[in-house]
């Protein structure tokens, strides 16, 4: 009978023969390509042994919380860009648009839509952690204090951090500025007046006598004074304690922007195209700065050179002295500046109605970086610089 020599020849040392030698008859065929089979899984299956990977026991390193610049778009999104560099971190698709700034609390960024959503977005996955429709519509910008948010609508309402609502207070008109959180109580615009809320229970606490027009500045209050503007053209200055007059000041025009106040001054934008800094003890005017186009923009400040930011509708931002009102330097954007600007270290950062967010050196006016958000915004930035946030004025939760 004739024979036939088939020699397989394998080259892995570990295998317990290094050659192996098999006889078959030409009638048993079938049984030689059982048998080669069986070395071809077994070959394939020590191959693949060898290459597996041992998985690491170790935890996974933490996310670290970064400084970064946040910014909601008319196209529904919320954006985070790093604070130096401009570079996009996250973006987060919302239901509906933000038309008040935003608020940083423990990790967590809250936003109120015109959808009546409201957002909890963890900043350090940059993902939506709670989404609650609380059917509450309005454009202006949230408060945080203590584990609670305020939001000003219809009427001054209290939310905690989970959206359980705690109270709300009707101040018998629709709220028209932002809230400011100061010594256990809010204050808030309603119409033409100022009213103090306690923050704990939402009783009303004081309402201020009625100012000529609308109130749409949101209130700044300190050393016992609380300022906002209003649209019969004044400045005012009331009591914290029981919101009785201190002082007013007349301008050219509304007044919508919300003042903030520093080393004994307050700054406030006017509509009568002008910037006021006005002495918080006697309400007489330091100096104004005239811009060529009206000036809706709260301003903001750099402390280690005592330089004022704010925006105007002529395209500019402007950087002043706050001794003297002097121009420092001014940077043109593409567009209208309506938005408050904000300040961190070194750096100013705004919107204009050219889509754009800007970077810009507070000593220099050079633009650091810019990134375009395709879309529009009325809302000012947010900086997280790793504290409390960093607000701007229009902003309940701003330090000035």
């Amino acid at each position: 009978m004739k024979r036939h020599i088939f020699l397989f020849s394998i080259d892995k040392p570990s295998l317990p023969h290094e050659y192996l030698l098999y006889l078959f008859d030409t009638k048993n065929l079938m049984d030689m390509k059982r048998i080669v089979y069986t070395l071809s899984l077994l070959t394939l299956t020590w191959l693949l042994s060898s290459c597996s990977k041992t998985k690491s026991s170790d935890e996974p390193l933490p996310v670290v919380r970064k400084e970064a610049v946040y910014i909601p778009t008319e196209n529904n999104n919320l954006i985070s860009y790093a604070y130096d560099s401009g570079n996009k971190l996250w973006e987060v698709h919302l239901s509906g648009h933000v038309e008040g700034t935003p608020v940083l609390y423990n990790n967590k960024m809250y936003a109120l839509t015109t959808n009546g959503y409201l957002y909890s977005i963890d900043v350090l996955k940059g993902e939506i952690y709670k989404e609650k429709n609380i059917g509450i519509i309005t454009s202006s910008s949230l408060c945080v204090n203590s584990g609670k948010l305020f939001i000003a609508a219809d009427k001054l309402y209290c939310y905690d951090t989970a959206f359980v609502s705690i109270w709300n207070y009707d101040p018998g008109t629709p709220c028209s500025s932002s809230p400011t959180v100061y010594n256990g109580r809010v204050f808030v615009g309603a119409d033409v007046k100022c009213h103090a809320v306690d923050m704990g229970s939402g009783a009303g606490i004081w309402s201020s006598s009625p100012a000529g027009a609308a109130i749409y500045s949101s209130p700044t209050v300190s050393n016992g004074l609380v300022y906002f503007g209003s649209n019969d053209k004044k400045i005012y200055a009331v009591k914290e304690i029981d919101g009785s007059a201190k002082w007013d000041y007349p301008t050219g025009d509304k007044v919508e922007s919300s003042p903030i106040v520093y080393g004994g001054m307050c700054l406030v934008g006017g509509m009568d195209f002008s910037i006021y800094c006005i002495d918080t003890t006697t309400g007489t005017k330091r100096w104004s700065y005239y811009t060529p186009e009206r000036v809706s923009s709260s301003p903001a400040i750099h402390e280690l050179s005592n330089t004022v930011f704010a925006g105007s509708y002529d395209f500019n931002l402007y950087a002043l002295s706050h001794v003297d009102g002097k121009l420092k330097w001014k940077f043109p954007s593409g567009s209208l500046i309506k938005c408050s600007p904000v300040v961190h270290k070194d750096y100013v950062y705004f919107t204009s109605f050219d889509r754009y967010i800007y970077c810009v050196n507070v000593n220099s006016g050079q633009l650091v970086w810019k990134q375009f958000l395709n879309g529009n915004t009325l809302v000012s930035p947010v900086v997280d610089d790793l504290a409390k946030g960093v607000y701007p004025g229009i902003s309940g939760n701003s330090k000035y």
